[in-house]
Order: C-alpha cells, then structure tokens, then sequence
C-alpha cells in the first residue's frame, strides 16, 4: 500500500492500516482489517503471532480521547471490564493501553476477544423476509440476561445503561455475549436531590443512554424517581420487542409513549401469549419498594432478574 492509498484509507477506514503493529502492553498484534467505528473509536480485527486464549483473533477498539475527563470515563469502562471478566456472556478484556499523543490526544486501544458471528444487527438484517424464530430470540435473550444479571449481582451492582441489540454478540452459533461498556455505572446512592443534580443527571443520561431503550425514569430526570437495576431490565423489555418486531416498542409516539408505557404488539410476526407476556412483565413502570422478578426460559436455560 503506497502513501497515497493509505491516506485514503484512513481518511475512510480510520486510522490504523493492515498489516501495522500496535503494542498493547506485553501483547503485540497485527491489523487485519477494519471493522466498524462508533464515536470517537474505530475497531479493527487483529491478529497475534501465538494464539492469546485459544485463538489468533482478537479485536481492537482505538479511542482518541480529547482530555482528561473523557480518558477518565474510558479507563472506567475498562476498569468494568476487568471486573467482569471470565463471564461467558459477556466480551472477555485481553488488556488495555494508553498513551498520550503529541498533538495532545490521548490514544487508547483495548484488545478484546473476536466473536466471528458479528453483531445481532447483521444477523437480523440477513433475516428481513425469514424472521427470527421464538427459540432463536429465548436463546440470544437468556445469554444476554445471563450478562446483566452478573452485573446486576456484582458487589457493588453495576448497570449498562445501554443495553440494545446493536450491543450484542454472536460469540458462535449458539453462544451470545453482551458489549460496550462505556456507559456502565454503580448504582446511585439517592435520586437527584435538586435542580442542578436534576440537570446533571439529564446531561449524563443523554451522553451515556440511547433514547428508545430509556425507562420512565431516564426520561424524565424530575420525577427523581432511583436510576437502578430496574431501568436495565425496562431496556431488556425494549430489546426483546426488536429482537421480535425489528422496531422498538416506543418508535412511533416517542417519550410521551415511555413514560405513559403505551405501545401496541404488532400483528406480524406471530409470537406466543408468553412471549408478549414476557415483554409486557418488563415494559412496566416498577414502583419503588416493591419485589419482582423477570424470567425467561429457553430449552435448558434459565435466567431470574430480581428486582427489589
């Protein structure tokens, strides 16, 4: 590739090129090829010399960091990612390493493992004629649940906060494992307790939440009402939904529809009573103090959210 194909390159692939070296800490891996981008970062397929947990292929995200703060905010997410590591849902953190570049930026790269199914998008996108069945969403929608309930169940719990299929894995043909955790939290100790917690709160949630998967609660920072465990699994009620109707539940009214919980189960594709059942147990306003759980079942998995 000569100078001017990999100015071209980069000006649309990001900024790494195929078959340059990048150290991160004792690892040293190849580009292969870009994957994707999302905000300030890309995401290349790479390769080790010897295998790193069984494999050659690993993935890495390189994020250009502006400053201090959002360095902080991208050392958090890996931080998260150390703590949950080894679950078998959720994407396993190899390593981590940043630097300081001399424009002043900040680059960081995080090396994760590959899952050579991609993303639950592209699977839906292939099956736009042949839906998914209801076996193939339980399947993919127990492994995510499996994901959120470790991290619900984490000391101190930790919310995602961002929880949607383009979030989602497929790790093999019947393995799915939870992404992206760049917006993941403690638990609040308290609701806001005035106006400029109130506009704080607002200013993170826009920042570190998608808008069609935000519970009662994210929509309107004044109600002051917990940001917990609970606003995830309104998310997972969200998810299901796309994972069945390919749009979400909320799409048409917008805000207003999620805090009033107004939406309607489309009348194609047909799904079971306890599939809708299913969705309508999460897609629900929960009170403060009061206990529920939310199950799922699929073959000879089963996953129990418990809210309290």
């Amino acid at each position: 590739m000569d100078a001017s194909q990999a100015f071209a390159y980069q000006q649309n692939k990001g900024t790494l090129v195929p078959g340059q070296s990048i150290s991160v800490n004792k690892y040293t891996v190849q580009v292969e090829r870009y994957l994707s981008q999302g905000g300030f970062a890309h995401v290349y397929l790479v390769r080790t010399a010897t295998p790193v947990y069984n494999t050659t292929h690993h993935v890495l995200k390189r994020i250009a960091v502006a400053n201090e703060a959002m360095l902080t905010d991208v050392k958090k997410e890996v931080d998260i990612m150390r703590l949950l590591k080894g679950h078998p849902n959720i994407v396993h953190l190899i390593d981590a390493a940043w630097h300081r570049m001399s424009n002043g930026l900040y680059e960081v790269f995080i090396l994760m493992e590959f899952c050579p199914g991609g993303g639950i998008i592209d699977m839906m996108n292939r099956r736009l004629r042949e839906r998914l069945t209801e076996s193939e969403i339980l399947q993919i929608f127990v492994d995510v649940c499996e994901g959120v309930a470790y991290m619900h169940n984490s000391r101190p719990p930790l919310l995602h906060r961002d929880l949607k299929v383009e979030n989602i894995l497929q790790a093999s043909p019947t393995s799915f494992k939870l992404c992206d955790f760049g917006s993941a939290t403690t638990v609040a100790t308290r609701p806001p307790a005035n106006m400029q917690e109130v506009r704080a709160l607002e200013e993170d949630l826009n920042r570190h939440t998608t808008l069609q998967y935000r519970a009662p609660e994210m929509i309107d920072a004044h109600l002051r009402r917990p940001i917990d465990e609970k606003s995830d699994v309104w998310a997972l009620g969200v998810l299901l939904y796309k994972l069945c109707y390919y749009t979400t539940p909320f799409e048409e009214h917008g805000p207003l529809a999620i805090l009033n919980v107004q939406y309607r189960i489309p009348p194609y594709p047909v799904y079971s009573s306890q599939m809708n059942a299913l969705i309508a147990s999460m897609l629900r306003e929960h009170v403060q103090h009061t206990s529920t759980s939310t199950s799922c079942s699929s073959d000879s998995a089963t996953t129990k959210i418990t809210l309290s």
